[in-house]
């Protein structure tokens, strides 16, 4: 579900997000000696707002988002050491230090193949996406992820799909003046709405989507499954604080309550 690999060549830093993500070359964690690398996007701990838990948050939501058939990228779990941190240093003193300070244990995800851009600015959803756009629109929601924005989607198109990521803010629930879950009416105004709201929230409003299918898929989503989860995380995420424990138990609080989660979803798009 989460597999490892090896950080064997540090290649640049990615963009200015305050995450400092980079590209990597790893080597898969394979018993058969097959040593092909592949290019991944990583995070470490010690740029993460949330240090563990932005991991933690990072790797529930890709594997549920898998679950539910949409398109993210393989997430991984990336093993590094400290020999590794002075390869990064050679190139990026500062995001070695912070490597330095970190786990040594990144969240990673398999770099998109070819054909995959950022979003076109103050564009519509094309016609043939919308079903998509609106999936992505209520997984955020559901999920509490506020970081799909106009000004940062956190979204890739291929022209034919959407790929989703970066999902370190989600499953925020406590310490929120105000907060209700999503299931609730009149939940969702603050979050969704306005240029603030959500990337894809003006191209589907009023389009009527059909969410059945994703409410099937959370319907599916077991304990036994969510235990899965808990599982893949590796031990030296523990000291997450709490993360873990929280956001799985809200992903089954959804799940009970998703048939009223998608009607409030439906509410705000209407």
């Amino acid at each position: 579900m989460l597999e490892y690999v090896t950080a064997v060549r540090f290649d640049r830093r990615l963009g200015s997000g305050k995450t400092w993500p980079c590209l990597l070359s790893c080597a898969p964690n394979d018993a058969d000696g097959d040593e092909q690398e592949q290019e991944v996007v990583a995070k470490f701990s010690h740029g993460c707002e949330r240090q563990v838990g932005g991991l933690v948050a990072e790797a529930i939501a890709a594997m549920l988002a898998a679950d539910l058939n949409l398109t993210v990228p393989k997430p991984l779990l990336v093993q590094f050491d400290a020999e590794f941190v002075e390869l990064i240093r050679l190139g990026d003193p500062d995001l070695a230090q912070r490597a330095a300070h970190s786990v040594p244990i990144a969240f990673g995800s398999s770099k998109l193949p070819p054909g995959f851009v950022a979003l076109p600015r103050d564009k519509s959803v094309p016609y043939d996406l919308r079903a998509q756009a609106a999936e992505i629109l209520a997984f955020d929601a559901l999920i509490q992820n506020p970081d799909r924005r106009p000004v940062n989607p956190n979204c890739l198109l291929d022209g034919r799909s959407f790929a989703i990521f970066d999902h370190e803010f989600a499953f925020v629930t406590h310490g929120i003046i105000g907060w209700r879950p999503p299931w609730l009416p009149n939940a969702l105004d603050g979050m969704m709405k306005g240029a603030g709201g959500h990337v894809f929230f003006a191209g589907v409003r009023g389009t009527a989507p059909d969410l059945d299918r994703l409410r099937g898929a959370w319907r599916a989503i077991s304990d036994g499954r969510l235990r899965e989860y808990r599982q893949a995380l590796p031990p030296a995420w523990h000291d997450d604080g709490g993360v873990a424990d929280d956001a799985l138990a809200y992903v089954a609080q959804v799940r009970d309550n998703i048939d009223s989660a998608v009607v409030e979803v439906l509410r705000v798009l209407s």
